[in-house]
């Protein structure tokens, strides 16, 4: 028997868990459960909640996907119940020894799960391994983002580390030991995902593997400041400053979990907020720095 046959690797290899959270993108959706039924590791769960989409064809095609795929559990939100929310929804649900979201508009290459998988099943230190993110406008290449190893010895200095360049945040949609953190792992605040990267951190050692990409389309809410500021209904202070509101709310939220805040005595945590809220200020500047000066040239 083929060594790479599914009933070989079913009895080897681990569960892994992919949450699926998606909203009136059939098209997207239709490409990423190709991709998924591409992978190479043939031994999933497939976790998908529709949003309350109004688009009938996101129906129908989780339908469809579902009487092929025996692996998929799908559900219908009676309500919009936020993009936070639907993306901790699929997590809630996850059995596996691992778990990686992916969104539905960004594909990943057909070994991505295997190659990830590899690395932490090799480095037990290690409790995420991503592919390396490459960038999409419209279907063009963009750029393919400088990722960033977070391997040192100390929880207190990798969580640091991890806010020395954050770029595109490319390792989010990496594959993670499953149930390290609360239900809700994602915070419904701006940053979320830079919250729960650095929560991870703490915990244990982030890295990235150069055999394998995962292919993002540039866009969504964060794809600039006027998005966010709608997105979140930010008003005031909240709307003039939010680059040093969104440090401040990033940097609160990193101890908000129970396997998270005894990590640490008060005053480490305390210190480590402040750094935190520093670092994340500082690239605001310089990002809308670089940004001002690039309007100029062009």
């Amino acid at each position: 028997m083929n060594e790479s046959s599914p009933s070989l690797q079913n009895h080897r290899q681990p569960l892994v868990s992919i949450g699926l959270p998606t909203y009136n993108r059939p098209a997207g959706l239709q490409k990423v459960l190709d991709c998924i039924h591409a992978q190479t590791y043939s031994n999933l769960e497939i976790i998908i909640s529709d949003n309350c989409s109004d688009n009938a064809e996101v129906a129908a095609i989780i339908r469809a996907a579902g009487e092929k795929d025996k692996r998929i559990r799908a559900i219908t939100q009676a309500t919009n119940i936020g993009l936070e929310g639907n993306f901790n929804f699929v997590y809630a649900r996850a059995t596996g020894d691992y778990f990686i979201w992916m969104s539905d508009d960004d594909v990943f290459d057909d070994n991505y799960i295997a190659e990830c998988v590899k690395y932490l099943e090799g480095h037990k230190d290690h409790v995420l391994c991503s592919g390396q993110s490459i960038y999409y406008t419209n279907g063009e290449y963009t750029f393919t983002e400088d990722m960033m190893p977070v391997i040192g010895e100390s929880p207190f200095g990798r969580a640091s580390k991890f806010f020395d360049r954050m770029q595109q945040n490319g390792k989010f949609y990496g594959v993670f030991r499953n149930k390290l953190l609360a239900a809700e792992p994602l915070g419904h605040h701006i940053g979320c995902d830079w919250s729960f990267m650095a929560k991870l951190a703490i915990l244990g050692k982030l890295n990235f593997t150069t055999t394998t990409n995962y292919h993002r389309a540039i866009g969504g809410n964060s794809v600039n400041r006027k998005r966010l500021v709608s997105r979140y209904g930010y008003k005031g202070f909240k709307k003039v400053f939010l680059e040093t509101y969104s440090a401040y709310i990033i940097s609160l939220n990193l101890f908000k979990d129970p396997a998270i805040k005894g990590k640490f005595g008060f005053a480490k945590r305390v210190w480590l907020q402040w750094i935190v809220f520093v670092k994340i200020h500082w690239l605001h500047l310089t990002n809308s720095i670089r940004t001002r000066v690039r309007r100029r040239k062009s």
